[in-house]
């Protein structure tokens, strides 16, 4: 009955052993050969995912793959080669003897087994590496997710620069992260078979961010141009206040402050004048050099406010200078008219600091430190005993106090809060 199910003939009574020895030599055969089918395909598809993995993934990835796959592939093409000198040994589409059949069946038997243990180590092998396939699968993912954003990125770029230079706009700075922007994504194009997948995906990342930074810099221009155009005429506004004001010359102040105090009182402030006009020279360089690199011609907006950002530190000096002689006199007449005045006011402070020095732990540096001030305070009386008091020395000695003072509170504070 199996016999006629399986399509193979009845056994002949005169020869029945060596009937059913030949039959189950041509199915152990035929059990091997679907076995060779099996391992050659899965042996291909096991190779072409590491040629993948390998291909796109890091280094270190390809290295442990095709390492550990040299002894499966090995172990499969000597199963492969082993079933293949059988069937060219035994050919049991002939009417082979009961000896010969009988061993045919045992071999096709064995190399059967043998190409299932190499699926298996195959299928090992798989499994011991999904995890870095579906890594590299999901980063692939990432990169076409990412690869898209940074085309339309850079053909965002690309639109502003020319709407920008259309307008009369130079954008320098834009093109040049857009030229750079468009050289990593080149890396992009030839693909992580070349360069490798996370070599791309940061090439890709890249690209995205010069693209990005090359729009905001060519949005970023007509602000510039606004603000260099709005500095430029502030400045110029102050420039001829304060030229106004050097023409004005202080050379009054100056006849009064040597009049009414010591030496010691403005002999500082002797040059202020020229020292003046000295920066307003200066500013006036840097304003040159501003109207120069926020021309049409150049459109250098940064150049533009760096210069003029220099100007304004000139013109704050010759303000300073142009001021100091009025700013003296009227502090050395304040202190003049009422020196007890700025002595209470230090002494307020003094008196302050001790109370909150006494309402906590007190740290023996801090009242030294306070002790010092205090008998410094009291000194500073006798600069008052002479026939003509350096009222500048005094009032910088107290401001001095004041600030010590103040010092002091911060530290006692900070070091109760520890």
């Amino acid at each position: 009955e199996a016999s006629r199910v399986s399509g193979q003939p009845e056994p002949r009574w005169w020869r029945r052993q060596r009937d059913l020895a030949l039959t189950k030599a041509r199915d152990c055969k035929g059990r091997a050969a679907v076995a060779l089918l099996e391992l050659d395909t899965e042996q291909r598809s096991a190779f072409s995912h590491l040629e993948f993995i390998a291909g796109v993934g890091d280094g270190d990835t390809g290295v442990r793959l095709r390492a550990a796959w040299t002894p499966v592939s090995q172990d499969a093409d000597e199963a492969i080669r082993a079933y293949l000198e059988a069937t060219a040994h035994w050919d049991v589409d002939t009417d082979l003897e009961l000896e010969e059949a009988a061993a045919a069946a045992v071999a096709f038997a064995g190399h059967a087994e043998a190409m299932r243990a190499t699926l298996k180590q195959i299928a090992d092998y798989s499994t011991r590496f999904t995890d870095d396939f579906v890594r590299v699968t999901q980063t692939l993912e990432q990169l076409a997710t990412q690869r898209a954003k940074t085309e339309q990125a850079l053909e965002a770029a690309h639109d502003a620069l020319e709407r920008a230079e259309a307008g009369g706009l130079r954008a320098r700075r834009g093109r040049e992260l857009l030229l750079h922007g468009l050289e990593r994504f080149a890396v992009v194009e030839q693909g992580p078979a070349r360069h490798g997948l996370p070599a791309v995906l940061r090439a890709c990342q890249g690209a995205f961010a010069d693209a990005a930074a090359a729009t905001a810099a060519v949005r970023d221009l007509p602000r510039l141009r606004d603000q260099v155009r709005t500095r430029t005429s502030s400045l110029r506004t102050r420039r001829s206040a304060l030229q106004w004001r050097s023409e004005q010359g202080s050379d009054e102040v100056m006849r009064a402050l040597r009049r009414d105090f010591v030496e010691g009182c403005s002999k500082d402030l002797e040059g202020s004048q020229a020292r003046a006009t000295e920066s307003l020279d200066r500013a006036d360089e840097e304003q040159t050099r501003a109207t120069e690199a926020g021309s049409d011609a150049e459109q250098r907006w940064e150049d533009a406010l760096a210069a003029l950002g220099r100007a304004r530190q000139q013109l704050d000096v010759a303000h300073a200078q142009l001021e100091a002689p009025r700013e003296r006199l009227a502090l050395l007449q304040a202190v003049a008219a009422d020196p007890a005045a700025s002595e209470a006011h230090a002494r307020f402070v003094v008196r302050d600091t001790q109370k909150l020095l006494m309402a906590g732990p007190v740290a023996s540096r801090h009242a030294a430190e306070l002790d010092a001030l205090a008998e410094r305070l009291e000194r500073t009386s006798d600069l008052l005993h002479r026939p003509h008091p350096d009222w500048l020395t005094y009032a910088h000695t107290l401001a001095a106090i004041v600030d010590s003072a103040h010092g002091l509170v911060v530290d006692i504070r900070a070091s109760r809060a520890r």
